[in-house]
């Protein structure tokens, strides 16, 4: 049976963060839509979401696709940044141009970025108004993803963007 609060799409839905999340939401009572590489039961590949789109009755997208950037044996060669860029930035496009194209528009597109947008080092308080996006690799990464998830053609769409840390 179809939950009456609606499908909530979450790319990344298999990984760390996009289990927990997706968990969630099932506990809420959402019916989960992952976006992910493998197909599977309550999965669509991107392929299919760039083909078909979004799941019908969908109320909110949650994007948390990335590859992990977290391991320090990890060597960032730049086939390696090519990997993080378009693991966060090219699924965030497909996601947004997926909600573009939908009819029932979902109320929310929640797009993860990170606090790399911030000049690095200076031990400065920055808010959501303060300057970033120009500085090194993830600078300018966390600033282009960001830039793939506004959706200023779709209104009615909520945009958030939220830019996490690590410590």
């Amino acid at each position: 049976m179809a939950s009456q609060l609606g499908k909530i799409v979450v790319g990344g839905g298999s990984g760390f963060i996009g289990s927990a999340i997706t968990s969630k939401l099932q506990k809420k009572g959402y019916d989960v839509v992952v976006v992910s590489r493998k197909p599977g039961a309550w999965r669509i590949t991107w392929e299919e979401l760039c083909t078909s789109g979004l799941p019908s009755t969908c109320v909110a997208v949650v994007n948390v696709a990335g590859q992990n950037v977290l391991d320090p044996m990890r060597r960032w060669t730049p086939g390696f940044k090519q990997n993080v860029w378009a693991s966060r930035v090219e699924t965030t496009r497909y996601l947004a141009e997926a909600i573009r194209k939908t009819a029932v528009k979902p109320k929310v597109f929640v797009s993860m970025s990170g606090v790399g947008y911030y000049p690095p080092g200076t031990g400065a308080e920055f808010d959501e108004a303060s300057a970033g996006g120009d500085f090194d690799f993830l600078s300018r990464l966390c600033a282009d993803w960001e830039a793939a998830a506004r959706l200023p053609d779709v209104p009615d769409v909520r945009t958030v963007s939220v830019r996490t840390a690590i410590n």
